[in-house]
């Protein structure tokens, strides 16, 4: 979810490491433990691929797979259900009537030009109508959560039979969604057709710079408006996630393994971003140096 779309999971002071490395994939140490810190981007085209090689890499010199949350539960059917569940009007209301007029045509605009069953969405709460139109504008032009940095290594770890790991349960994932839900409807899916506008730019910049490791760029690119316009978001998807991970993350120093964590990019960068904190408790953080 990090890196998703800016409303939704949009991406400074760490400009030291930040700054300088041509590469989004970190190695962190204290003493002679160490794991490797990833940035990722949630959806790709298949013309993005191959990856960068230190990603490979890093997964090839690593013994376990951490992510986000559990990939098998968070794309299952029980999970998708749950999830429509919480986000559905409970008495009735539809999504037109918490919407001013004029925005509810402009939505119903780019709804029909998404080929995207608004209609039949809008017994959904803003928030969920938002996600839904946002992964469904992304497919239309050729992205894809199957696409994604996590997606292709949680694969390649499930074929070679690496083990894996998570940060958060799907429980608490939807947990986080949820509180959002009662969120002010018109500032949504304003920022969300904002968002669908400029999709195309806002996302080719974003693989981009996440390629090059240019995280302050990704970070204004992607979180600067979430941070702006709607700190609420901001606070629960990002800031409020990476300091439940922080201890699970520093947990690991404990253990032979060496872990490779991918998460969205997003949770790398600004002051309370991963990397800064993790510096902050004494880590050396340095940019992964690719073994040729």
């Amino acid at each position: 979810m990090g890196s998703r779309f800016n409303i939704i999971v949009a991406l400074l002071a760490f400009a030291s490491v930040a700054a300088n490395a041509d590469t989004s994939l970190y190695e962190v140490s204290k003493g002679a433990q160490k794991i490797y810190l990833g940035g990722t981007i949630h959806v790709l085209r298949a013309s993005d691929y191959p990856l960068p090689a230190e990603f490979e890499q890093a997964y090839e010199k690593s013994d376990v797979l951490v992510l986000e949350t559990d990939m098998k539960k968070a794309s299952s059917p029980e999970f998708g259900q749950q999830m429509a569940q919480a986000f559905m009007y409970s008495d009735g209301k539809k999504l037109s009537q918490d919407l001013q007029p004029k925005l509810w045509q402009e939505l119903q605009a780019v709804a029909q030009q998404s080929q995207f069953p608004l209609e039949q969405m809008s017994v959904f709460k803003a928030m969920f109508v938002s996600l839904s139109l946002s992964m469904t504008e992304m497919q239309r032009k050729g992205y894809g959560v199957a696409q994604g940095v996590d997606t292709f290594f949680y694969q390649k770890a499930i074929l070679d039979g690496k083990a894996t790991q998570e940060l958060e349960t799907t429980s608490e994932v939807l947990g986080q969604l949820v509180s959002l839900a009662d969120m002010d409807a018109n500032l949504v899916i304003k920022s969300t057709l904002r968002d669908i506008r400029k999709m195309d730019q806002v996302l080719g910049k974003s693989v981009n710079y996440w390629r090059a490791g240019e995280l302050e760029k990704l970070d204004k690119e992607m979180a600067a408006d979430m941070r702006k316009e709607a700190p609420e978001i901001y606070e629960n998807l990002l800031i409020a996630r990476n300091q439940a991970w922080l201890p699970k993350i520093e947990k690991m120093f404990q253990s032979p393994e060496i872990e490779l964590v991918l998460v969205g990019s997003l949770h790398l960068s600004s002051e309370e971003g991963l990397l800064a904190q993790l510096e902050k408790r004494g880590y050396k953080i340095k940019a992964y140096q690719l073994i040729k």
